[in-house]
């Protein structure tokens, strides 16, 4: 009874952490989240059938397929709020709280000492990156939920299940085909054990993509939009010859240390535990270490796979524990934790705890700062700036704010820039060189290149632009504060 007095109290701290987190800022995290909710909203007034001429130089204005559909559709209640902005600060809490809960349901089943559960309910909080991706209002959450439940299907040899996943996860998100990849690991390592190879997990994943593939509303434009994000954008990420988002490029030792704690501990105590473990793990276990350890790998490469390693290392850790105490010839009732240990381990939590929590909060008040910011910049550009306007962006990126805060005008591109440089190298290498200011006269490109009379560069990377901008007659500054200006071409 105490127990479950105890693991109920966890649970309830961890949707309170969650609720917590989500409204420590007024905005939203990250500047995908102004996108998905205008998104679900256009959904919502158009249906799935529409040209995105939002990302006017891109492939989307006329080959538009929605990577994240299924995503848009359950962000579509949240539309009907008088903010929609609030909408998607609520979806976003409510989905990153489901997804908590779907990690205990996960962890309960291959954590078999019951005493180690809510330890690793509280790891699920002691990651200040993983905690800020988790609590965007994008579909990273519902992608992570969808792999735990996929991988736990693979453990099980659960066909139907693995269909149904895979035809949701490929309605969800571009990156759906690496499930196949997922399967194919997980059935080489049940081979190595048990000489056993479970073709009906990778035929039901094949015909859940397939599924889903040719459900999708946009089919079959969305298979051309998985081959520019799901293959041409990691390979542009391993060989650095695209402008990427931060979250593509790896982190430092200093950072993963600091943000991931709990990974390298637990590398740690795996490693000093298999030097002392007579027998092999389970199958099971060997599954979630195996693709884990596929996902930590990739960080190397993109620090985003840490977020998505983050949760299957937990599970893959709670899993080879158990199987450490059960080669023990430990009971569950047989010997109770030392006074002395369990205070340690209270006490490496609490210090874990507040390291996460004060970096959160600087990475929190940055959000605040920087997307409040943003919000004024859309603001402005409803109010002054005439609608149907096809307005300059420096960054890629800004597009995300701006088609959410300011849809009556258009942008070049948005989401990556795979897109704009797909549909026409040559005007994105222009379209570039213009943002670092590298063209002689760049209200000439602008003009008479891509029509434009308005537009919006920061502070940050574009200094040598915003110079030119000063410098030149033809130029107009209508607003500016310390991020960034607005601007118009007379």
């Amino acid at each position: 009874m105490r127990y479950k007095v105890f693991l109920g109290s966890i649970l309830f701290l961890g949707i309170v952490v969650i609720i917590l987190a989500q409204f420590s800022i007024p905005t939203i995290f990250g500047a995908d989240g102004y996108l998905h909710i205008r998104m679900a909203n256009f959904l919502r007034q158009y249906g799935p059938h529409y040209n995105f001429h939002w990302a006017r130089y891109s492939v989307f204005a006329q080959h538009f397929a929605d990577k994240d559909f299924l995503y848009h559709v359950l962000l579509v209640p949240f539309t009907f709020l008088s903010d929609i902005f609030w909408g998607a600060k609520l979806s976003a809490c409510l989905f990153t709280a489901m997804f908590y809960l779907g990690f205990w349901l996960v962890l309960r089943r291959y954590c078999s000492q019951k005493k180690l559960i809510p330890f690793f309910l509280l790891a699920f909080f002691c990651s200040a990156p993983f905690l800020v991706a988790i609590t965007q209002a994008r579909n990273m959450v519902i992608v992570l939920a969808l792999t735990l439940f996929y991988i736990d299907a693979l453990v099980r040899k659960k066909p139907r299940v693995l269909f149904a996943l895979a035809a949701v996860y490929a309605l969800t998100h571009v990156s759906s085909p690496y499930l196949l990849l997922y399967a194919l690991l997980a059935e080489g390592v049940r081979f190595l054990n048990e000489r056993e190879f479970n073709w009906k997990s990778i035929w039901a994943t094949a015909l859940g993509l397939l599924a889903g593939f040719l459900l999708h509303p946009n089919f079959p434009n969305n298979f051309l939009i998985f081959y520019l994000n799901g293959v041409l954008v990691p390979i542009f990420a391993l060989k650095w010859g695209l402008e990427l988002g931060a979250e593509f490029f790896p982190t430092d030792t200093r950072q993963f240390v600091l943000g991931y704690p709990l990974i390298l501990i637990g590398l740690l105590a795996l490693i000093i535990l298999s030097l002392n473990q007579a027998k092999k793990p389970k199958t099971q276990t060997q599954i979630w270490l195996s693709l884990s350890g596929l996902f930590f790998v990739f960080s190397f490469f993109s620090q985003r796979y840490l977020v998505h390693a983050y949760p299957l290392i937990l599970v893959a850790l709670a899993s080879y524990f158990s199987d450490c105490q059960a080669h023990k010839g430990l009971t569950k009732q047989a010997k109770p934790w030392p006074a002395v240990r369990m205070a340690g381990i209270i006490l490496v939590f609490v210090l874990l705890g507040y390291n996460a929590y004060k970096d959160f909060r600087q990475r929190a008040a940055s959000e605040r700062i920087y997307n409040q910011h943003y919000e004024a910049v859309g603001k402005l550009m409803a109010a002054h700036l005439p609608a149907g306007e096809v307005v300059f962006h420096a960054n890629w990126s800004d597009a995300q704010f701006f088609i959410g805060l300011n849809p009556q005008d258009d942008y070049f591109v948005t989401l990556d820039p795979i897109y704009m440089y797909w549909w026409d190298p040559r005007l994105y290498n222009l379209y570039r060189d213009i943002a670092f200011g590298r063209t002689g006269d760049p209200y000439a490109a602008l003009k008479e290149v891509f029509s434009v009379r308005y537009g919006y560069a920061s502070k940050n990377y574009f200094s040598r632009l915003i110079s030119q901008i000063r410098q030149d007659a033809r130029f107009e500054v209508m607003a500016e504060d310390g991020f960034g200006l607005i601007f118009r071409l007379n």
